[in-house]
């Protein structure tokens, strides 16, 4: 795993269509819509601002997510574990795993190696929210040792306001 560089935005971005497009295909429910989230601008965002990690076999992407600070406001309302200070907490966004790759314990092993590197940052625990009705994205965190602190509402543009698991390991 490594953190991506910008000659790789358009590579991400292609990455995260098929990822979309194939969940779409097999009604695999993500909540994720490739012109809203997660659109050009977003990978753009996350790799200049050295956010997006890369999991590659040979030349292929296999995993990518970004990780940072930002979360929403409704986090505050959240009673997790670790409280703070609110930059020791990273957050995981738009994990995603090539579907070649689905059923072979490569997000677990991408999982662990983003939790390696919150580590290494210095940061006492992860906090982020999965949509109600990811499964299997929720089931990986649970088979990781995340707690569900609940769920509550939350809005995004790209799903509107819908019920999202917050879920937390302490690192």
């Amino acid at each position: 795993m490594y953190k991506a560089n910008t000659s790789e935005i358009n590579e991400i971005y292609a990455f995260y269509k098929d990822v979309v497009e194939y969940m779409d295909t097999y009604g695999i429910k993500l909540g994720w819509d490739i012109n809203e989230y997660p659109n050009l601008a977003f990978v753009e965002e996350m790799v200049q601002n050295g956010y997006m990690y890369v999991e590659r076999e040979g030349d292929s992407i296999i995993c990518t997510a970004a990780i940072n600070h930002i979360v929403n406001p409704e986090y505050d309302d959240i009673d997790w574990q670790v409280k703070g200070p609110k930059e020791k907490i990273s957050t995981i966004h738009a994990l995603a795993v090539s579907p070649n790759h689905r059923g072979k314990n490569v997000s677990d092993k991408f999982l662990k190696e983003l939790e390696d590197c919150c580590r290494d940052n210095g940061d006492l625990a992860i906090h982020f929210d999965v949509i109600d009705f990811n499964t299997p994205a929720f089931k990986l965190y649970e088979r990781n040792g995340y707690i569900n602190h609940g769920s509550i509402d939350m809005y995004y543009e790209v799903v509107g306001t819908k019920q999202f698991y917050m879920l937390e390991k302490v690192l």
